[in-house]
């Protein structure tokens, strides 16, 4: 995270500069300023939340007018890539509907700066155009988004993030088959942070591509490792939907295979059906690059989607991963059964394997089975593991406990 401080009067930026980066205030004040006819003219003053600098660098134009610190003032710095790519992930519209109001805006604020002036017949010295602002309830959760992406990208940096493993078990014999590798935050003050605090953030704030190919090359590498002379286990990876957007991702695993040494016919590259609706042509084109390196691909949480069974025929899966929803009411009276063996069905037909997904108890173990089901994940079988906990279960067979 950069952070500047400011002292009282101190110049943020001047009337004309060229633009790379906005600010948001952390603590103090900034006055929006220009100056006509020897005339100051306060256009704005800003307190803690707000952001400002923000349209030279959203239209690539320069300050339009100046900003300095009234007081001691602490500001947080946005990069020009940061701000850009919230706008370009968004509807195409909404980019050009800013770009015509910051225009307008622009030619609205000289009119008012080169009128100001006049209408005060050069009496006044300097012009106040709106009362201070701040320390709203929106300003705070823009302070606190970019506190979280800021120690989000630090801890990535620093290494914190990590692979923990869940087993994959055939649902037949109770085997281990392999593993599906799951991002875990070891935060420094935090602990451990699960997931669900850090993947929404990460998606967001397009960190989420670096988070999963790291957890990629630390999972391969270190099963390849611990697996040693021993049969080595399959493993699946999650990659998010924006890898599916470029090649960009065909390039990272192919280094990160090689890298690792890790076979390319062991990994496993799940993906959810919203990587698919964006640009179906592109995302198909993705994944038949990553099958020409002889990785896997399996279609994650299938059943939850609207589209799920025109992907199936679509595109090249070779896993089906059945949505734990179905799975767990698999024990219940109701259509589930009848469901889930029409998906296994059909999926055995198109020649792809089947996971069923929240196997959380014994008694899922016998109708999965009997349905003729691949394989199942679960907190029945365990839960994700940290590297050293998974060793120990390549040694020991995972007991089916029905």
């Amino acid at each position: 995270m950069i952070r500047k401080t400011f002292r009282p009067g101190a110049t943020i930026f001047f009337e004309g500069q060229p633009a790379d980066c906005a600010y948001i205030v952390e603590r103090g004040q900034v006055e929006i300023c220009a100056t006509r006819d020897r005339t100051h003219i306060t256009l704005a003053t800003l307190g803690r939340g707000e952001i400002f600098g923000e349209m030279a660098v959203l239209d690539d134009s320069v300050r339009s007018a100046a900003a300095r610190a009234t007081e001691e003032t602490e500001v947080l710095i946005i990069r020009r890539d940061q701000l850009k790519r919230r706008i370009q992930e968004v509807e195409p519209v909404v980019g050009q509907l800013l770009g015509s109001l910051i225009s307008r805006f622009r030619q609205a604020q000289s009119g008012l700066l080169n009128d100001l002036p006049g209408r005060d017949r050069g009496t006044a010295n300097h012009l106040v155009v709106s009362a201070p602002t701040g320390g709203t309830e929106r300003g705070e959760s823009a302070l606190n988004w970019i506190h979280r992406e800021h120690d989000l990208e630090r801890g990535l940096g620093a290494g914190e993030f990590e692979p923990f493993f869940q087993p994959i078990v055939t649902i037949a014999g109770g085997e281990l088959a392999g593993f599906e590798a799951l991002a875990r935050w070891r935060h420094p003050d935090r602990g451990l942070v699960p997931p669900c605090e850090f993947i929404d953030l990460g998606e967001k704030s397009g960190l989420i591509r670096q988070i999963d190919l790291a957890i990629m090359a630390d999972a391969c590498a270190l099963l390849r490792r611990t697996a040693g002379d021993r049969p080595l286990p399959f493993l699946s990876v999650n990659l998010s939907s924006q890898h599916f957007t470029d090649m960009d991702v065909v390039t990272g695993l192919a280094e990160r295979l090689a890298m690792t040494g890790f076979p390319a016919d062991r990994l496993k590259v799940e993906l959810t059906e919203t990587a698919l609706v964006h640009d179906p042509h592109q995302a198909y084109e993705v994944m038949c690059r990553i099958k020409d390196l002889g990785v896997t691909l399996a279609l994650d949480d299938f059943g939850t989607g609207y589209s799920s069974l025109s992907y199936l025929h679509k595109f090249p899966f070779d896993v089906l991963k059945i949505d734990q929803s179905f799975v767990r009411a698999l024990g219940e009276v109701g259509r589930t059964h009848h469901i889930v063996e029409t998906i296994i069905t059909l999926a055995r037909r198109m020649g792809m394997e089947v996971v069923a997904e929240g196997v959380e108890t014994a008694d899922l173990i016998r109708p999965l089975r009997e349905l003729g089901c691949t394989f199942g994940q679960g907190y029945h079988y365990s839960r994700p593991v940290p590297a050293d906990v998974m060793g120990g279960m390549l040694d020991r067979p995972i007991a089916s406990r029905e």
